[in-house]
């Protein structure tokens, strides 16, 4: 394991953490950001598939682990990233603008969440038919503001 994958681990589990500790009490109308699902399109366009499979993967099983939702986090994260990872801009020498990031976020929410909401009905574990609005569209805007700015706050090395 090389000293950048240890990095990244790092930094997932930092995100987990916020996301457990702060962002998940930052609610508008019901919704809150995913910072797991932020940091994850960020890892997928750094590192191949496999990778980004198994980053997923982990990061979705901590995630349900600590709220008590065993599966559906791991279940999609690993989906999202198994379809969508050709689509993910990957590292090049331009710079993406803003309104991409927020476009590509967005819409990376916008498929983990119709998962999780599918999965969430099929087994009727929460009352999702009230919260399927808000969660779905709002729960992906609201990452995909928080992944711009950070994108616009990040440092260049």
């Amino acid at each position: 394991m090389t000293g950048r994958r240890l990095k990244h681990i790092g930094i997932g589990l930092v995100f987990l953490i916020l996301q457990l500790v702060l962002f998940r009490h930052l609610t508008i109308f019901e919704a809150y950001p995913d910072l797991v699902l932020i940091f994850l399109v960020w890892y997928m366009s750094k590192e191949n598939r496999t990778a980004a499979l198994l980053m997923g993967a982990s990061l979705g099983f901590l995630q349900d682990a600590l709220l008590d939702v065993w599966g559906l986090n791991m279940f999609s994260k690993t989906l999202l990233i198994y379809i969508v990872h050709r689509f993910i801009p990957k590292d090049h020498k331009t710079q993406l603008s803003v309104g991409q990031v927020v476009i590509t976020v967005a819409l990376a929410a916008l498929f983990h969440n119709l998962i999780f909401l599918g999965l969430n009905i099929f087994i009727q574990n929460y009352t999702a038919e009230t919260l399927f609005g808000a969660y779905l569209l709002g729960s992906s805007l609201y990452s995909a503001i928080v992944a711009a700015l950070f994108y616009m706050f990040r440092t260049n090395k």
